[in-house]
């Protein structure tokens, strides 16, 4: 109780805890909306696409590791590749990971690179297995590709994007391997790109495990509700009903099973 205590008084907590949150709350709809893309275009079957599957691919296939260094060094100030090519359009790239403002958005860039391919493959999963003939169905009644794509294909793939977002919530919140190589374990500049599990790795490194474990606990119940929240604002049911109505017409359903006891 004192580990918990400490942590929840002490001011360092809740600075990595905003900077879980600074990083999941543009990660998420950044991966969705670059996985969405991505998969749409992967889903159509045109002259080509089945190269463009494999280059899409390739960040599933490179570790996390491999994946950090790379970008450690194409997002360096001096020589990286990023602010090489915003200079030929007259533009100064920040410092990246030296710089406080930039250092957690380039953490969620790499993230979104690298995850893009594999929630992409499960979007597609669900968007290939759509029958076709809710499309054509659509085009004879005149329908564009942007609304079949939300009339159609969106509704559809629902569940897999309640799947998607949860399982990419608690990775992100479990987030570790990027902001460690990129920063060099420092969680910097100021402390600024420090994840959660980076504050429990420096528990655990010190040998301090009260405090390792009071901390993965508090992770764990972050991580419950988050998920609980997203999961039950996404899913409805398909019956067409209110809320109110569905209470309703459970209890008179309820009332009738008595009644016919």
């Amino acid at each position: 109780l004192a580990n918990f205590q400490a942590i929840l008084t002490g001011g360092e907590f809740w600075q990595v805890l905003r900077n879980t949150l600074y990083y999941i709350v543009p990660y998420i709809p950044l991966m969705l909306a670059a996985s969405l893309v991505v998969a749409q275009i992967l889903s159509q079957t045109r002259r080509g696409v089945t190269a463009f599957r494999v280059l899409y691919d390739i960040p599933v296939l490179t570790s996390w590791v491999a994946a950090s260094l790379i970008w450690k060094t194409v997002l360096s100030p001096e020589y990286g590749a990023l602010n090489n090519i915003l200079a030929l359009f007259g533009i100064d790239g920040p410092g990246w990971l030296l710089d406080e403002t930039w250092a957690m958005p380039a953490v969620v860039l790499v993230s979104v690179w690298k995850d893009m391919g594999f929630f992409g493959l499960i979007l597609l999963s669900g968007m290939i297995s759509i029958d076709r003939g809710y499309y054509e169905a659509a085009e004879l009644d005149g329908a564009g590709p942007w609304q079949k794509f939300w009339k159609i294909t969106l509704p559809l793939i629902r569940p897999i994007l309640v799947y998607v977002m949860i399982t990419s919530m608690i990775g992100g919140l479990q987030m570790f391997d990027v902001p460690q190589i990129l920063t060099n374990g420092k969680g910097g500049p100021d402390r600024t790109s420090t994840t959660m599990i980076m504050y429990l790795n420096n528990h655990l490194f010190s040998k301090n495990y009260g405090m390792a474990g009071a901390v993965s606990v508090v992770l764990f119940l972050v991580c419950a509700v988050l998920c609980v929240v997203v999961y039950f604002s996404l899913t409805k049911e398909d019956d067409g009903l209110t809320k109110a109505q569905r209470k309703e017409l459970k209890a008179a359903k309820k009332a009738a099973a008595k009644g016919g006891k």
